[in-house]
């Protein structure tokens, strides 16, 4: 445990927050660009003006900030996670406008240069929270945080037992430790109803963390490719749902032309090159019995 007070201290379950914030941002960069994909790009603000959707970004990313300025408690920290994440997707989706002279939207890096900002923001806060040990001062103030749970949203089981090992791995302990741990034991715990709402999340959370806890085995590989798998199903389903659309507006104007003439090639290539890392993978997972090298190769070559 490190000696020195730190100047900032650090928030011993921020990865959750971490996690949220990427997750939020990675959906709203693939949500606009599915959505500006199937709506043809469509400008909002009229002829003379365009307003850019990195401004509801910014929006989004200062009503996050706000929120954590001026609420307490862990979902607050939550909400404020959320709405980040999904502004600064929204915000950073725009990179190829902010690094070329012709204010290029489909400048061709962008989706690499986004993708490195993602992975740069997960290493470094990674790096900040693992860089140093944890100060005694850092495990008192995150388990008088969970104690704030108490008042704010009824302390939980989990909140409780947490705080208490923080303060449990502070190796000298004076008169506020031990009075601090009495007062966590004492405090009443208020478990929440387990609703439905409830329920899907903790198996939404069981799921995740059984994905994350086995990244670095053979299984966690095949349940990212499953997936995998089941977005460009739902990626194909959708162009091929807008082509019927389209299908049926021709055909009641009175225009020839089916599902196929329809689909521009850029679609066509696009579904074509989701089709086959798709078949690899079905292909990948029941050779999985028979052989496990033989899968991985496959897995590889969808790579």
């Amino acid at each position: 445990m490190s000696s020195q007070r730190p100047i900032f201290p650090r928030d011993l379950v921020a990865a959750r927050y971490l996690d949220l914030f990427v997750v939020g941002g990675v959906s709203a960069v693939l949500a606009i660009r599915f959505i500006l994909r199937i709506t043809g790009y469509p400008s909002l603000g009229g002829a003379r003006f365009h307003i850019a959707h990195m401004l509801w970004g910014g929006l989004l990313m200062a009503a996050a900030l706000l929120i954590c300025l001026s609420f307490l408690g862990n979902r607050t920290r939550l909400l404020a996670a959320l709405l980040g994440g999904v502004g600064f997707g929204t915000f950073i989706d725009e990179i190829g406008k902010f690094i070329t002279r012709d204010n290029n939207y489909f400048y061709q890096p962008s989706i690499a240069l986004i993708y490195i900002m993602f992975v740069l923001i997960y290493l470094g806060f990674r790096d900040l929270q693992m860089r140093r040990g944890i100060s005694r001062e850092e495990y008192l103030v995150n388990a008088i945080n969970d104690l704030e749970e108490a008042v704010i949203n009824d302390l939980q089981p989990e909140e409780r037992d947490r705080a208490l090992r923080y303060l449990g791995a502070i190796a000298e302990k004076d008169d506020l430790t031990l009075r601090l741990a009495a007062l966590i034991e004492e405090a009443s715990v208020q478990p929440h109803p387990d609703g439905w709402l409830r329920r899907i999340r903790r198996y939404v959370v069981a799921g995740y963390e059984a994905v994350i806890a086995r990244a670095d085995r053979f299984g966690g590989l095949v349940t990212l490719f499953v997936l995998q798998l089941v977005v460009n199903a739902g990626t194909v389903a959708l162009i091929v749902a807008r082509a019927w659309s389209a299908e049926a507006v021709a055909n009641a104007s009175g225009q020839q032309g089916g599902t196929f003439v329809i689909i521009p090639i850029s679609d066509v290539l696009l579904i074509v090159s989701t089709l086959v890392p798709s078949v690899l993978v079905v292909i990948a997972v029941f050779a999985l019995r028979r052989s496990r090298i033989k899968a991985l190769y496959l897995f590889l070559l969808i790579l």
